[in-house]
C-alpha cells in the first residue's frame, strides 16, 4: 500500500511536486493531479488507487507536453507524437491527449499545411519537390498537401521563384564562368526543388555566358 512521506515543490518550468513515498521513490506530479487528489504527507492508497491517480498524472503530464511545443509554433499531429514518444510518453496516452487538442482544433494537420507552406514561401522559397519533402517529413499525406500545393503554388509562380533564385546566385557568384557556373546553379536548383524540366527553362544557355 503506497504511503506518501514527504512532498516538496520543484520550481521551474514546468512546476512539480516530488513526492517520496515510504519505500523512498520518488515521483514527480503535476499540481493540478496533487490538489485533485489532495496529496500529502501521511496519505495511504490502494494500489487501485495509487494506478488511478500516476495514469491520469500521465496523462496531465502528456497534455502539458503538447501545450507547450504548440506555444512555440504550430505543430501537425505527427510531428508531437514523435517528439512526445521522445519524451517517453506511452503511445495511447499520445494518441488520447492529441485526439482531444484536435477536437478543440489545437492540431489541425490541414491549416497547418496551409500556413506552413505560406511561411516556407515568405521566408525560404524554393521548388515543389523540397515543400513536399518537408512536408512528408512532418507526416503530412499527399492527399492532404497536393491540393494546397497547387493552390498556393502554381506553375507560374513557382517558375517565378526559380527565376528569382537564378538572378540572386548570379550576382552572388559573379566571379564563376562558364560550366563550372552552370553546373553550380544547376545544383542548386536541384537542391531547391526544382525539376530539371524548370531548371532548363531558367539555366542560361552556354552561349549567354
Amino acid at each position: 500500500m503506497p504511503v506518501i512521506k514527504q512532498m516538496k515543490m520543484r520550481r521551474g518550468r514546468p512546476e512539480r511536486f516530488i513526492i517520496t513515498l515510504e519505500d523512498d521513490e520518488e515521483l514527480l506530479i503535476t499540481p493540478e493531479i496533487v490538489l485533485k487528489f489532495g496529496l500529502s504527507p501521511g496519505n495511504s492508497f490502494s494500489d487501485d488507487e495509487f494506478l488511478k491517480i500516476l495514469q491520469e498524472d500521465s496523462i496531465r503530464q502528456a497534455k502539458d507536453q503538447a501545450l507547450r511545443y504548440l506555444t512555440v509554433r504550430p505543430h501537425s499531429r505527427r510531428e508531437l507524437w514523435r517528439k512526445m514518444r521522445e519524451k517517453g510518453h506511452r503511445s495511447e496516452v499520445i494518441n488520447q491527449i492529441l485526439d482531444h487538442l484536435e477536437n478543440v482544433e489545437l492540431v489541425n494537420d490541414e491549416q497547418f499545411t496551409r500556413l506552413f507552406i505560406q511561411n516556407e514561401l515568405r521566408l525560404r522559397p524554393a521548388g515543389k519537390l523540397l515543400l513536399v519533402q518537408k512536408l512528408v517529413q512532418r507526416g503530412i499525406p499527399r492527399e492532404m498537401y497536393e491540393p494546397l500545393l497547387k493552390e498556393l503554388l502554381p506553375e507560374e509562380e513557382e517558375m517565378e521563384i526559380a527565376r528569382s533564385l537564378v538572378k540572386k546566385f548570379l550576382k552572388s557568384h559573379s566571379r564563376d564562368t562558364g560550366d563550372k557556373l552552370r553546373e553550380k546553379l544547376i545544383r542548386y536548383l536541384q537542391g531547391k526543388g526544382f525539376q530539371w524540366e524548370q531548371i532548363r527553362q531558367v539555366v542560361p544557355a552556354k552561349n549567354e555566358d
